[in-house]
């Protein structure tokens, strides 16, 4: 994580100290983000992508959603900070009951029994919550080895590890290893994404951008339209 806030300081830095043409509104650094874009998508297509591919062929069904599903209540556990901080009572209350049912009758999160009985997920995160705020998105980034981000939600995504219960484990190399789980176990869930990526549009760096920046503008609002439409 540090060396990723380290990248952001140092983008920040060259947007300050260069100008860039760009057409596309909250892209100032677009070059240098298509850059990133470009590092990231080698990675994934060398490394990441073989790895995910690897481990969804090979691990059963069953278990994989056993994973997907203990590490969806992790994400449950961090939702209850933000839901907190945005005093939205009624999702804080569906999350707090999420975790209790999925973590004791759930056995620590491998069934999600919360879902089936209509009780929904909070979905939110840092990021959101400094949306709720006021906090506008500032540029779009692309993160090395994360992928896309606002300056607003790196920020987040930084807060949002403050509260990941697995951060908390003492173990390092526990941490470590459920880290790299968790990383697997999202870009697995990844792939329906990337086939539509894949025939949606020729500049996939555009349709991606325009794609996130839309996904979290509804998430902070709730999925509303803005008051100026």
């Amino acid at each position: 994580m540090k060396f990723v806030v380290v990248i952001l300081a140092g983008v920040m830095t060259l947007s300050g100290c260069a100008s860039f043409r760009t057409t596309a509104p909250g892209d100032p650094i677009e070059p240098i983000n298509r850059g990133i874009y470009s590092f990231n998508t080698t990675f994934d297509h060398y490394l990441f992508r073989p790895i995910a591919k690897g481990y969804d062929f090979v691990v059963p069904g069953p278990i994989k959603t056993g994973v997907t599903n203990v590490f969806q209540n992790v994400s449950d556990v961090q939702s209850l900070v933000s839901d907190a901080l945005q005093l939205k009572g009624a999702k804080f209350g569906d999350d707090l009951g999420r975790v209790m049912l999925n973590t004791t009758f759930g056995i620590g999160g491998i069934f999600d029994l919360a879902t089936p009985m209509g009780i929904e997920r909070g979905n939110e995160d840092i990021g959101q919550t400094l949306g709720y705020w006021g906090i506008g998105s500032g540029p779009y980034l692309v993160v090395p080895f994360l992928g896309p981000s606002s300056l607003r939600d790196a920020i987040g995504r930084y807060g949002d590890s403050q509260v990941n219960p697995l951060s908390y484990v003492s173990s390092v190399p526990v941490r470590n290893s459920l880290t790299g789980l968790s990383v697997v176990d999202a870009r697995v869930g990844l792939f329906p994404a990337e086939d539509l990526l894949n025939q949606a549009s020729l500049d996939k760096y555009t349709f991606l951008r325009s794609a996130y920046l839309q996904r979290r503008q509804s998430l902070v609002l709730d999925g509303k339209r803005p008051k100026e439409e």
